[in-house]
């Protein structure tokens, strides 16, 4: 007598993102303006936009992105599946400000950039792997070349952490960036002294203490707002395991955890 196991059919199906209309890339005369004499005027009817366009929690009012690098579809918000990927900065020391460029952007203006004397282009990628280089100090590749001294960015260090979580950075540098993240943030992470913390790891501003209550910039837990940042970056890919996925979860790193 003969058995028949049953085995199931499965039939995969992609499923892609709805059919929308490209935004038409426009490249608005004050990014030229600051690149050649570096004028820099945001608000009003200027291309610069805070880098940071939703979510109500108070980041740094020195990153900002161009109208171009944000809209990426000609209608509706340009999120989830049209979120643009960080690739190029723009570093401008006379104003202490980072602006994230688009590809059409810097393909226009590489001309004027290469002779500036106002701004550098950094490129960029987020570290999305253990075994990727870090690009964060943003002086893999720049242009025009950076000068030894006086250093030009002397200021992006802070303002890095926060671009990183933009850009779905899933790795850090080493452990004291990652103290240095949960203090932004107010998250308990490695941070010894707070005695009471949300279930979330958030640490409310009364209870802070030491260097988290000088560096903290949030009044509120920004966990559920950057878990759907990391969502939309990862597009349905897991992150558990990560630097991030751990951080997001409550779960303590320790200097071993950034051995490679």
């Amino acid at each position: 007598e003969r058995q028949v196991s049953q085995e199931a059919e499965r039939e995969r199906q992609r499923e892609l993102p709805p059919k929308v209309e490209a935004a038409v890339p426009h490249l608005h005369d004050a990014l030229q303006l600051l690149i050649k004499d570096g004028t820099f005027k945001p608000g009003g009817t200027s291309p610069f936009i805070q880098l940071f366009t939703f979510g109500d929690h108070k980041w740094s009012k020195a990153l900002f992105s161009t109208q171009d690098f944000a809209k990426t579809i000609r209608s509706g918000p340009s999120t989830g599946d049209f979120l643009r990927p960080v690739n190029w900065i723009l570093s401008v020391q006379a104003h202490r400000v980072l602006v994230v460029l688009s590809p059409h952007e810097v393909d226009l203006c590489l001309p004027l950039i290469w002779k500036s004397k106002h701004v550098h282009l950094h490129v960029y990628t987020p570290r999305v792997n253990r075994t990727m280089k870090a690009t964060e100090d943003l002086r893999f590749f720049s242009i025009p070349e950076l000068p030894a001294s006086p250093d030009p960015l002397s200021f992006i260090p802070s303002l890095m952490l926060q671009v990183n979580l933009w850009a779905g950075q899933l790795y850090l540098k080493d452990f004291a960036t990652y103290r240095q993240l949960c203090r932004v943030l107010g998250l308990i992470g490695a941070e010894a002294g707070p005695q009471s913390w949300d279930y979330d790891g958030f640490v409310k501003p009364e209870d802070r203490v030491g260097g988290m209550k000088e560096e903290c910039i949030m009044g509120r837990s920004p966990v559920t707002f950057l878990k759907e940042l990391f969502s939309l970056r990862r597009k349905g890919i897991g992150y558990e395991p990560a630097h991030i996925g751990k951080i997001l979860a409550v779960k303590p790193l320790e200097k071993k955890d950034f051995v490679s």
